[in-house]
């Protein structure tokens, strides 16, 4: 990563600003080129990008190789995030470590069998990895929204979304909703689009917790016409995306 220093605070504004997190998957990404050209484009796009585990190893470390270049050019005032996510063991998370991206995301706790949550969170601390686990319990939101010893997420993922809604979602938070997680991040993330979202954000914010959606919708043409990395399409998904996303917002 040369002289670059990741920096979770970085992340953290990010993600406020975008409020939502691109998520690719095999139907976005077959090369490594498809990876480079579809994060980019996102970023540039002014969402956060995250790839994910689902795709073969191999892809993620060399398009990494071109994408910490590329952040590394990236101006201050506009940071080049580079997420990842569908992160399910500790072999998995050591390898988004060392392959440099700068947000982990689970659809679980990561550790598995192999170590609690929290070690989930101090792992990508120790890494200056800004760390989003998801939960589906109120059990699971409980452990990582009142912890004592400073292994709290930066982010909580809640996945499947779709297993609650947003009315769910308004019933889950609620008997947390306290003055000291005021505008933590929340992340639903299944099932989420232009249809969906707007209730998410609505749900999520009422109870004073910060919504950041996690979705594919961004790009569902590219998906569609199965042309993972075309930029043409990448670029019409997105824009297509955001007046949608737009229009259901103001309705």
């Amino acid at each position: 990563m040369g002289d670059y220093q990741r920096d979770i605070k970085r992340v953290d504004t990010a993600l406020r600003e975008a409020r939502v997190v691109v998520v690719m998957n095999k139907s976005h990404v077959e090369t490594p080129d498809h990876m480079v050209t579809t994060m980019r484009a996102v970023h540039e796009a002014g969402l956060v990008a995250e790839i994910t585990f689902r795709i073969e190893e191999g892809i993620l470390r060399e398009g990494m190789q071109e994408l910490v270049k590329q952040r590394a050019e990236s101006p201050a005032d506009n940071p080049f995030v580079l997420g990842v996510g569908s992160v399910i063991n500790p072999h998995e998370l050591e390898g988004a470590i060392e392959m440099g991206f700068d947000m982990i995301v689970a659809p679980a706790n990561v550790m598995g069998g192999c170590g609690e949550g929290k070690d989930f969170i101090r792992i990508a601390h120790e890494a200056n990895c800004f760390a989003a686990p998801a939960i589906f319990s109120p059990t699971e939101l409980n452990y990582f929204l009142e912890r004592d010893d400073g292994l709290e997420p930066d982010a909580i993922k809640i996945f499947p979304a779709f297993g609650y809604g947003p009315t769910g979602f308004s019933g889950l938070l609620a008997p947390f909703a306290r003055e000291r997680h005021e505008g933590k991040i929340i992340m639903p993330t299944g099932a989420v689009d232009c249809e969906t979202g707007p209730g998410y954000v609505e749900a999520i914010s009422k109870r004073g917790f910060t919504p950041v959606l996690g979705m594919s919708a961004p790009l569902k043409l590219v998906a569609d016409r199965k042309k993972p990395g075309e930029l043409d399409t990448i670029l019409e998904s997105l824009q297509s995306f955001e007046a949608k996303f737009q229009e259901a917002q103001a309705s």
